[in-house]
C-alpha cells in the first residue's frame, strides 16, 4: 500500500511539472511569434518577388499581415520618407536629395540585394535588327542623328523608327537606361519619344508596332518581342552576374537602418534558399 502511495505521488508530481512545462512554452511561443503589420511599395519590377515572398511569409507567419503596394522606384521612396511605409523595393540607389531628405529627417537608408536583374532593349519579332552600340542607342534616343531603322540595319528596313521609353524622374528602370547610354540620369530624349509607364507594358506596345523600339527589365521579356544584343552581348544570367552586359543592374529593399524586427525576418526570409527560389520563379537572378 506503501509503494502505491508514494506511486500516485510520482505521478500526480509529475502530471503538475508537465502542465506547467507545457504552459510555459505556450506562454514563451506566445512572446516570440512574430506580429504585426509590415508595408512595402515602390519598384514594379521588385512588386513580383516582393508579393509572392510576402504570401510565403505569412503562412509561416500568420500573426504578420504584409501590405504589398506597387507604383515605381522613385515614387515608393516618396512614400518611405514620408513614414508611410517600412521597406521600400528599388532598382536603383537613392539619390543625393533623397539621402538628404532622409538625413533631415532622422533616417538612415539602408539597401539590401535581393536579386540581380537587367534591363533589355526590344524590338518586334520581324525586325530583322540585332545588335546596337552603345553609341547607336545614344544617337537614337538622346542625340536624334539616327531616326530611320535604315540606318541601323543596312537598309534591310526602313521607316521612322518609333521610340518608346518611361519617365527617368519616377522609374528605376529609365534611370538606369539614361545613365549607362547618355552618362547622364536627366539626360532629355529626344522629341517625339511616347512614354509608357509601368514597364511590363512596353511588351504589348512592341509586340503590336513593328516600328516600335523600347527598354524594359528583362524579366518581363517574352517571345512576343525580339531582343537586342547590346555591343554585341545578350542579357544572360552569366553576362549579367559578371556585368559584360552594359545593362545589368541590383534590385533592393530599402529600410531605415539596417533591418530589425518584422522587417529584418521578412528580408532575411528573401535571402533565404527558399525565398532565393523565389527570386528565380519570378524570373529574375539569385544573388545567393
Amino acid at each position: 500500500m506503501k509503494n502505491k502511495n508514494v506511486f500516485m505521488l510520482i505521478l500526480i508530481i509529475s502530471v503538475l511539472i508537465a502542465g506547467c512545462i507545457g504552459d510555459s512554452t505556450k506562454n514563451l511561443k506566445q512572446q516570440t511569434e512574430l506580429s504585426g503589420v509590415l508595408k512595402l511599395d515602390g519598384s514594379t519590377t521588385v512588386y513580383p518577388i516582393a508579393k509572392t515572398a510576402s504570401e510565403e511569409f505569412i503562412k509561416l507567419h500568420p500573426a504578420v499581415t504584409v501590405d504589398v503596394q506597387q507604383s515605381s522606384t522613385g515614387e515608393g521612396l516618396v512614400k518611405f520618407l514620408a513614414g508611410e511605409t517600412d521597406i521600400s523595393d528599388a532598382t536603383r540607389a537613392p539619390k543625393d536629395n533623397e539621402y538628404a531628405e532622409a538625413k533631415q529627417k532622422g533616417m538612415k537608408l539602408h539597401m539590401t540585394v535581393i536579386s540581380n536583374d537587367a534591363v533589355g532593349v526590344i524590338v518586334h519579332p520581324s525586325n530583322p535588327l540585332s545588335d546596337l552600340t552603345k553609341a547607336q542607342l545614344n544617337a537614337i534616343y538622346f542625340d536624334g542623328t539616327i531616326t530611320d531603322w535604315s540606318q541601323i540595319t543596312n537598309g534591310t528596313k526602313k521607316g521612322k523608327i518609333k521610340i518608346y521609353n518611361t519617365d527617368p524622374k519616377i522609374s528605376g528602370t529609365a534611370e538606369l537606361f539614361n545613365t549607362k547610354i547618355a552618362g547622364l540620369a536627366d539626360k532629355p530624349y529626344i522629341a517625339g519619344t511616347t512614354i509608357i509607364h509601368p514597364t511590363p507594358l512596353m511588351i504589348p506596345t512592341i509586340r503590336d508596332d513593328p516600328d516600335g523600339m523600347a527598354y524594359t527589365p528583362v524579366n518581363w521579356i517574352n517571345s512576343d518581342v525580339k531582343v537586342v544584343k547590346v555591343n554585341g552581348v545578350a542579357p544572360t544570367q552569366q553576362t549579367i552576374l559578371d556585368t559584360s552586359y552594359l545593362l545589368s543592374r541590383k534590385m533592393y529593399m530599402i529600410t531605415d537602418g539596417a533591418p530589425v524586427g518584422i522587417e529584418r525576418e521578412f528580408i532575411s526570409f528573401i535571402l533565404s534558399e527558399k525565398g532565393q527560389s523565389i527570386v528565380q520563379k519570378e524570373g529574375f537572378i539569385p544573388v545567393t
